[in-house]
């Protein structure tokens, strides 16, 4: 009886130890909205590799980084509507937010 007892006990500790294993596991880049992604590449590094493929999109005037409800992002500032660029344009990448901005043409001053 004692042993059973021990065998019972050792499979709810094996069991609880597992489920708590299991619920302290890494997220991956496939599951940011738990907020336990961490990107692999710095923002910045993000939109260097980007900016020169979306400033050949018409329409778009520049990127920079920013701030969306309090975390980083990459902006997109455009001459067009949002709406017509987010076809070509992600709304994150590698775990940042890609926010389009409406700026209107960008051009330098006299």
């Amino acid at each position: 009886m004692v042993r059973q007892i021990a065998i019972v006990l050792l499979n709810i500790g094996i069991m609880t130890t597992a489920g708590n294993l299991a619920g302290c596991s890494h997220t991956g880049p496939g599951d940011p909205e738990k907020g336990q992604y961490m990107p692999e590449r710095t923002i910045e590094q993000v939109q260097e590799e980007h900016t020169d493929g979306w400033m050949a999109i018409p329409g778009v005037e520049g990127t920079a980084i920013g701030l969306f409800e309090g975390k980083p992002c990459i902006k997109v500032f455009t001459s067009s509507k949002p709406q017509q660029l987010r076809a070509n344009i992600p709304s994150t990448i590698e775990g940042y937010p890609v926010i389009i901005e409406e700026t209107g043409e960008f051009r330098a001053l006299d």
